[in-house]
């Protein structure tokens, strides 16, 4: 792609400081929230607001593209022709957008009717990128158009890149993390139709590891009917909100099942040896934790204070590995977890960090690396070197700008002369190996503004993550 001068961040965060080390000025977008303030709970009607001044800023401070996290980007304005229609922001200004999903979309877009949503993740100039592999392939099998796998990073930092000092150590063992589903409270009640879906994929994954929920709901146990090429858009939304209705238990219990499990198990096991920091166990499971730590500074410094940082990732992962394994590692800090199929992608298991895959052995390691200290620091070092060399969010922003400028050569490739980077029907690449098309996404403004009882992203999302703002909560 041309030389990029300026990237519009609508959600500034790390991405601010990847731009600053690339030497790309990064401009602030306005950007929609919710009635709680939370960005993914923005409606319709705040998304239209927040559109409006996204094109002003636009027309004032011309950028070459936009990224955002989870979709905040996702903006509206008035179709110039159409008074009736209101189409997406990006495609109004002719600019690509790029959002990095670090949760689930339906958590994303809870403000937001799932089938408007839906229409208008078929924008061809809207790169998702997602940060777990299994997510990112079923979102191609569902037809999504130009999905890649982007991993999460470490944000850029002054870090400590000192030997860790082995006398300055105040903790033996901690976590530093959130209780995160409301599914399992004593008030909500399930059918036992909504819990088969989840429960079968959970038994099929204890014998094949590498199954995901796609793979045991579509293709192996055939719960439903799969997506099609030849779907219309509503037949398709209808098709993915069911899914996501019946993934629903399964992420709930992938919280127990990566990291609540072990929380309890430590808490029982080790009791004050094991420093938990963190909201809601306390409410979840009555456990003696402590609040979130007061500043990134604290919270850097806390990893490099804790002989053994345990990382339990969240239920919005099935092989993805969350921010807090490269906050630990780039902040020096010794790095031990359940495995995850994505780590061993990452960094070199047993020599940059280490992983465990039953309560027994995650007792074992963290004697292991107490009683070992020379090893422990040597790891710790050696995770670091591989996080600040190749997992920080300026390298991510590198294969962003690979990803944008392969979607401006098919966008130029493809079009007639006439087609306008809003809604040129360009090919993507495959996340999975399968193309699927869908038309670009303009909608009625009646019907994307339609919020009834019924919404059924809001349905989905509810008692899922409890949308902490926080990225590092995941």
């Amino acid at each position: 792609m041309s030389q990029v001068r300026r990237i519009g961040i609508p959600q500034c965060g790390w991405w601010s400081g990847a731009c600053r080390v690339a030497g790309i000025e990064a401009i602030a977008m306005p950007l929609a929230r919710g009635d709680d303030g939370n960005p993914h709970s923005a409606r319709i009607e705040a998304r239209m607001q927040s559109g409006a001044e996204m094109a002003r800023v636009e027309r004032a401070t011309p950028t070459d593209f936009w990224l955002d996290n989870g979709g905040a980007g996702l903006a509206f304005v008035v179709n110039p022709d159409d008074a009736d229609e209101i189409q997406p922001v990006h495609e109004a200004a002719g600019r690509i957008l790029v959002s990095h999903y670090i949760d689930p979309l339906v958590t994303c877009f809870q403000g937001m009717h799932w089938h408007s949503a839906w229409q208008c993740l078929q924008s061809r100039t809207w790169v998702k990128a997602v940060w777990d592999r299994a997510q990112a392939i079923e979102l191609e099998r569902f037809g999504v158009p130009h999905v890649i796998h982007l991993p999460m990073a470490a944000p850029i930092a002054d870090y400590d890149t000192r030997p860790v000092d082995v006398n300055a150590i105040e903790n033996e063992v901690s976590f530093v993390g959130a209780q995160n589903t409301s599914y399992f409270h004593a008030d909500h009640v399930a059918s036992t139709e909504a819990l088969l879906p989840g429960t079968l994929a959970h038994a099929v994954h204890a014998d094949l590891p590498e199954i995901t929920f796609y793979d045991v709901y579509h293709d192996m146990y055939a719960l439903a009917e799969p997506p099609a090429e030849s779907d219309d858009l509503v037949t398709r939304a209808g098709k993915t909100e069911r899914y996501f209705v019946a993934k629903l238990f399964y992420h709930a219990s992938l919280c127990l099942r990566n990291r609540d499990r072990w929380i309890v198990f430590l808490k029982r096991r080790l009791g004050e040896r094991f420093r938990l920091i963190g909201q809601r166990w306390d409410v979840a499971y009555g456990l003696d934790c402590e609040p979130p730590l007061p500043t990134h500074e604290a919270y850097l410094a806390h990893f490099r204070r804790t002989a053994v940082n345990l990382n339990f990732i969240n239920g919005n992962a099935e092989t993805g590995v969350n921010m807090r394994a490269f906050e630990i590692t780039a902040a020096g800090g010794f790095l031990l977890c359940p495995y995850q199929p994505e780590l061993e992608e990452c960094f070199e298991i047993g020599a940059e960090c280490d992983v465990f895959r039953t309560e027994e052995e995650l007792l074992q390691k963290i004697e292991f690396y107490i009683e070992h200290p020379r090893r422990r620091i040597d790891v710790a070092l050696a995770g670091q070197r591989r996080t600040l060399s190749q997992h920080l969010y300026s390298h991510r922003l590198e294969t962003v700008l690979r990803a944008v400028g392969r979607l401006e050569e098919r966008l130029r490739s493809h079009s007639d002369g006439q087609k306008t980077a809003g809604d040129a029907a360009a090919p993507r690449e495959s996340v999975a190996g399968a193309a699927v098309g869908g038309p670009a996404a303009r909608a009625d403004r009646a019907g994307m503004s339609d919020r009834s009882a019924a919404a059924p992203a809001e349905r989905i999302a509810a008692g899922l993550i409890d949308n902490a703002p926080a990225p590092s909560a995941t």
